[in-house]
């Protein structure tokens, strides 16, 4: 029997780069960021976001990108 494999957040994130909308700006963000390897989860990406004073759009983008890995997770 196949088991499911849970993709983490970063990594989904990371996979929407071609979007062309507000996540997939933040996701482009996030692959081109040298730091961008040690985050793991939303909180994460949240406090970078926070520590770099990102606009608000990132901020929006983060809580879209959230619901959306959440739907797909939980779908």
């Amino acid at each position: 029997m196949a088991t499911a494999t849970t993709v983490s957040f970063i990594q989904w994130l990371r996979e929407q780069s071609t979007r062309k909308d507000a996540v997939g700006d933040l996701a482009r963000a996030v692959r081109n960021d040298p730091r961008g390897g040690r985050l793991a989860t939303p909180e994460d990406l949240s406090k970078r976001l926070n520590q770099d004073e990102a606009s608000w759009e990132h901020h929006d983008a983060l809580e879209q990108a959230e619901g959306e890995w959440l739907l797909g997770v939980n779908g």
